[in-house]
């Protein structure tokens, strides 16, 4: 492909700062046209990425584009996706593909030949776990015999004055019927297969402490992921925990999680610590790296929308095996 790729973001909410400084940074491509339909929404992200702002995909499309990146709800990624394809653009979609498993198998199904669809799944692309990765493939690493995945957040523990500091950040978490599996873990469910392999899950317990909320803010899974057994523990309600989840990833044999947080301690190697929002947003930065470089070289992307429906489909598994009377019903 001549020239840069001309892109055009798709929904212009909190996360959209994200990709605007990480498409600021990528070499090959450039961002032209922001479209949201709240217009002080799409004109603000537009002049800090000093592109056109539109209130939809099909005006935005008329200025001529080769890609879109949707950062837009999850309800209306179908129909976006569907629209890109009609216009002939490749398209990257934020996690998760669609709000529900057969939601998801429906677009991928009706996907045309040749479609270029990418999930935009970037914590895999989190320093620390390419660290981890490439430990494991040089085998400095040994592969491990088992695994316990903890993510581990206050944010649904009140403050004094009443408030939860995990709702202040992103208040259309309170109205989730399905929220710590599917908003949050299905990332960790697609890390634990980008370090190990597939995944199988066995079994699931979900709850609710918090009555602020609809979904369950506590998850224990128990799952196989490429030969490795392990548990994948979700849980916001951790006194002394910090407001924004924690990542901790404990291997057999080892004294230390091997990921605590932002860094990473190898065995027998010094610990490296990740400053936590440079690295934040190089995990998306490297993620748009990733598709642009694919679209320009026609690679196969680490996570095709094939990927996007395998994970809803473990978050499907997830939520039909726990015991929904183990979550008490919101208050009202």
């Amino acid at each position: 492909m001549a020239g840069d790729l001309r892109v055009g973001l798709v929904g212009a909410g909190m996360v959209a700062a994200y990709h605007i400084a990480g498409w600021s940074d990528c070499p090959g491509a450039t961002l032209v046209g922001v479209a949201d339909p709240d217009p002080a929404r799409a004109r603000d992200r537009a002049t800090a990425a000093g592109a056109q702002a539109f209130p939809s995909l099909a005006e935005m499309a008329e200025i001529g584009l080769d890609a879109v990146d949707i950062v837009a709800p999850a309800p209306i990624h179908g129909a976006l996706i569907d629209e890109a394809l009609s216009h002939g653009l490749h398209v990257k979609c934020q996690k998760p593909l669609a709000p529900d498993h057969a939601s998801a198998r429906r677009i991928v199904d009706r996907l045309p030949d040749g479609a270029r669809v990418m999930i935009h799944e970037n914590w895999r692309w989190r320093p620390q776990y390419r660290a981890l990765r490439m430990a494991m493939e040089e085998d400095t690493l040994q592969r491990p015999t088992g695994f316990e995945f903890r993510v581990e957040s206050s944010g649904l523990l009140p403050r004094p004055d009443g408030s939860f500091p995990a709702l202040e950040r992103q208040p259309f978490f309170a109205d989730m019927p399905r929220f710590l599996v599917l908003e949050l873990l299905i990332h960790h469910l697609d890390t634990l297969e980008f370090l190990f392999g597939p995944v199988e899950i066995h079994s699931a317990r979900l709850d609710r402490r918090c009555m602020a909320i609809r979904g369950e803010d506590l998850a224990v899974i128990t799952l196989v992921a490429g030969g490795v057994p392990g548990r994948l523990i979700g849980d916001f309600c951790v006194p002394g925990a910090p407001p924004l989840p924690r990542d901790r990833l404990a291997l057999t044999g080892s004294e230390v999680p091997v990921v605590d947080g932002w860094r990473i301690a190898l065995p027998g190697q010094p610990g490296c610590d990740f400053d936590p929002e440079k690295a934040y947003q190089q995990s998306y930065t490297d993620t748009i790296g990733h598709f642009v470089d694919c679209i320009r070289q026609n690679r196969v992307f680490e996570t095709p929308a094939q990927q996007g429906l395998r994970a809803l489909d473990h978050v499907a598994k997830i939520y039909a095996i726990a015991d929904p009377s183990l979550i008490p019903a919101a208050a009202t």
